[in-house]
């Protein structure tokens, strides 16, 4: 069996920090007050982060920094110098999401360990091997792989691998979402999101009609139950995963010190005893349950779990179940027990009508008399006047005794986590008393007394005694694990003078343990200042890991950029809109991708689409899947192969696992919008992986667009019409609602035959496809169109511009492509969008163009 994987806790607080560490994890993560994907949580500014690593690492802990945001072009410099402190603090990774970022870093401070963030969608194998090209040490998997695919990741690239094994689940593949986003303004990608994926939604169709019942369903359909693999632990660990993460920044230090105190339990018990022997107490269980959960699922580490993996009644903590109202009067609930009950406890009753209803136990009384607490079986009666009902069903929400025990391990100042230490004692009298003390590592410290020892006339010092002070270790994260004495003759200290004296030698032990930890060629500041000068000054074309020149000649940029206008480039659902789309005036057409049409265009289509656009002198890309898994890998590189021998334009390249294989085909290719271009630096890493244009971030504005633009050093692409894709997912609201989807039955396909939305709380209704793979993918309410500020567009120096008609059909695509194109002809003024609102019953947006996310500079 595989080594004991590292417990990797969240720590978004001090105090959560102090509970994390002394509840047994291996390694913390947490985040500065910038470029965290957790703004909301209390963070860390400088001085507490430096604090915070010399803190974990005096006990043995590992601190990783999560820098896990999408960084704007003016934003670089600023996090280039935090990766540089995070560095010269002795950090023990930082956790990137941005790949120009990533880049910038290389060049930098590459002295300092990169985590890919699962905000880098994650999710096969030649992905996490371009990343480790790229210079990271341990990639943090998509949530969304099975057990088996984390395994053959980890077996064919040799990285190091971590994933989540405890907490919230997104429902939408992490760095993908747009939805708080695109709605908000609060961008996920920024570490804002306001979680639209817990507010209620039905699932209808195009006239609105509801397709199920939400009263019987439940209103929360894109709400996940949270993640629990407990049960599981051998499994995972046999499949070699390096770091097992617990997920909780937001959440209180009493749910970090249980959820940590569990697992270091279940991992050290899985070492002792293997998976054969290997168990899950009741009360771990419990606990677990009761310190937060909205249910438990195992996530898709074991398959697709349909509605399983959901929680479509409740979109936050659920409690533990404590039984049912037998009866109310007079302000008085009667409860018979199926769990313990204490006064402060809190309870929450599940009226039959009015929703949730939630109390203190302030008095229980068992037969008449008033107890402290109540065990189960028991039938209690407690204040409450509430809306109640007899059969009503009551949850535990909060265990005082539980959060009282959790509290306690991060308030005293006694620790829990004990380093052992050996000592050695040498007396003379004459001499100082002088305290050594080492660690098992081979650090070490020392004290010595004031004065010298005295001839003992009575009482000498002894061996016993200095044990007895030497252990007075109670405030120190240390313990006395054996002592050396070496006493010459009878011999005296003061006592002050000892105790003094170990504390002296635990100081100093602390502090070269806090010295081990430092980074041996952490760049000096001059060093680094030359490097960031020169990175940002020069504007350096970055390569891919591999010592490859990234030249221009090899992949020629004109193969996509235009000379004059942008080009106008359209995303195709079908062969028809192909068509529509080239006689209508298109310079480049994409087909192909995640495909919303059943079936879905297959060779023949694609075949027939690129003759016609060769006859009519519109390059034809064929595009790819954002998703593609490793097993769905093998047949999306056929395809490639074979269109890059008709010869096609280009492809367009969905995903990082895909970089490599198509450069091999030596066929132009750019990259879509899932790789998140939100900087140049960005830009110039595809570039120089081979890309020969990129699409940037529909998050960007206008402002941020031409600067990304002007720097990037390759053609941009934006989106300025069509659907803007919120998420995609593997889970699948209609299969799982219309379809009764579980791991047991098959999806009948209910996609097929309705047409769905999802419609929210104010009657919005937000478009639902189901690609080829069975993803889901959400689009928003209302379609972008930039058609009336195409000269503001084109001024942003865009030399591609993007319709996405996937989810239409060939009217819409040829009214609007042409209306675009007429526009582009007369520099920017073209008929107006009057002339196509009539497509787009939903209404439009300019999405980010003029309104920018909050928390970006502009």
């Amino acid at each position: 069996m595989p080594g004991k994987p590292e417990l990797l806790a969240p720590a978004g607080s001090w105090e959560a920090l102090v509970a994390a560490v002394q509840n047994g994890a291996d390694a913390v993560y947490l985040g500065g007050r910038s470029f965290n994907a957790r703004q909301s949580a209390a963070n860390f500014d400088d001085a507490e982060l430096a604090r915070a690593i010399e803190y974990a690492h005096v006990r043995g802990v590992k601190v990783y920094v999560t820098v896990n945001t999408l960084v704007a072009e003016e934003e670089l410099e600023q996090a280039a110098r935090f990766l540089f402190f995070l560095a010269r603090a002795d950090a023990d990774a930082a956790i990137l999401q941005d790949l120009g970022l990533a880049a910038l870093a290389r060049e930098v401070v590459p002295e300092l360990p990169l985590h890919a963030s699962t905000q880098m969608t994650v999710h096969n194998s030649p992905a996490v091997a371009n990343l480790r090209r790229l210079g990271f040490q341990r990639v943090i998997l998509a949530r969304e792989l099975h057990l088996a695919e984390v395994q053959r990741i980890k077996e064919e690239t040799g990285a190091g691998v971590e994933v989540f094994i405890h907490g919230a689940l997104c429902v939408c593949y992490s760095g993908q979402c747009l939805f708080s986003s695109l709605v908000g303004g609060r961008s996920g990608n920024r570490g804002r999101c306001a979680q639209p994926c817990r507010l209620p939604y039905t699932l209808v169709d195009g006239h609105g009609r509801p397709l199920a019942d939400p009263g019987q369903v439940g209103e929360y359909l894109l709400s996940p139950r949270d993640l629990n693999v407990s049960r599981h632990l051998p499994a995972l660990i046999q499949a070699g995963v390096d770091a097992f993460k617990i997920e909780g920044r937001l959440k209180r230090p009493e749910y970090v010190a249980t959820v940590v105190r569990i697992y270091r339990q279940l991992l050290d018990r899985a070492a002792a005893l293997g998976p054969e022997k290997f168990f899950v107490a009741p009360e771990e269980a419990k606990d677990l349950a009761q310190i937060f959960n909205r249910e438990f699922t195992a996530g898709y580490l074991f398959g697709q779990q349909g509605k399983l993996l959901m929680s479509y009644k409740r979109p936050n903590n659920r409690g533990v179940f404590l039984g049912r109202v037998r009866c109310r009067e007079n302000g008085w609930l009667q409860i018979t027990l199926e769990d313990g009950l204490n006064v402060g406890d809190g309870l929450e009753v599940w009226v039959t009508e009015g929703g949730r209803d939630g109390f203190e136990v302030g008095e229980i009384f068992v037969d008449g008399k008033k107890v402290p607490s109540a065990r189960p079986g028991q039938t209690v009666r407690l204040a409450y006047r509430g809306p109640a009902r007899p059969g009503d069903r009551v949850f535990k929400t909060h265990d005082r005794e539980l959060i009282e025990r959790a509290r306690a391990t991060f308030t005293s100042p006694r620790e829990i986590r004990k380093v052992p230490v050996y000592f050695s004692v040498q007396a003379k009298a004459g001499k100082p008393l002088v305290i050594s003390v080492r660690d098992e590592e081979g650090n070490a410290g020392e004290g010595k007394t004031l004065s010298p020892g005295e001839p003992a006339l009575k009482a000498p010092l002894s061996a016993e005694f200095l044990e007895q002070q030497l252990d007075r270790l109670g405030n120190t994260p240390f313990t006395l694990a054996g002592l050396d004495c070496r006493l010459e003759g009878a011999v005296i200290y003061p006592v002050s003078e000892i105790n003094a004296a170990r504390r002296q030698a635990i100081r100093s032990l602390a502090k070269a343990r806090a010295r081990a930890a430092h980074r041996a060629g952490a760049p000096s500041p001059e060093v680094f200042e030359q490097r960031l000068a020169l990175a940002l000054k020069n504007g350096k074309r970055y390569l891919a890991g591999d010592g490859r020149s990234g030249d221009d000649d090899q992949f020629p940029s004109g193969e996509f950029s235009p000379a004059g206008l942008p080009l106008l480039a359209v995303f195709a659902g079908d062969l028809a809109s192909v068509r529509a789309a080239a006689d209508a005036g298109a310079d480049q057409i994409y087909f192909g991708g995640d495909a919303f049409r059943f079936p879905p265009a297959g060779r023949e289509d694609l075949h027939a689409g690129f003759r016609y656009c060769r006859e009519h002198g519109v390059k034809f890309i064929f595009a790819t899947p954002r998703i593609i898994k490793d097993g769905e890998l093998p047949a999306i590189y056929e395809l490639c192969r074979e269109v890059a021998g008709w010869p096609a334009d280009g492809i367009l390249v969905g995903n990082l696992g895909l970089l490599e294989l198509v450069r091999e085909l030596k066929i132009p290719f750019s990259t879509d919008f899932a790789f998140n271009v939100w900087n140049s630096w960005t830009g110039r890493y595809l570039h120089a992986a081979g890309a020969a244009q990129v699409a940037l971030s529909p998050e960007l504005t206008r402002k941020q667009i031409r600067e990304v633009a002007g720097c990037a050093k390759v053609p941009a692409e934006v989106l300025v019409h069509g659907g803007v894709e919120l998420m995609v997912s593997e889970y699948c609201a209609p299969g799982s609602v219309l379809g009764g989807l579980t791991p047991e039955k098959k999806c009948p396909r209910p996609c097929r035959e309705h047409k769905c939305y999802l419609r929210d709380r104010r009657g919005v209704l937000f478009p639902v496809e189901v690609d080829r793979f069975c993803r889901m993918h959400i689009f928003n309410s209302r379609e972008l169109c930039l058609l009336d500020e195409l000269r503001a567009v084109m001024e942003t120096g865009a030399s591609v511009l993007r319709i996405d008609a996937r989810r239409h059909g060939p009217d819409y695509v040829s009214k609007v492509t042409r209306a675009y194109r007429q526009a582009l002809e007369r520099g920017g003024k073209g008929p107006g969008k009057e002339v196509i609102l009539s497509l787009i019953p939903g209404g439009i947006t300019t999405g980010h163009f003029f309104r920018k996310i909050r928390g970006t500079p502009y």
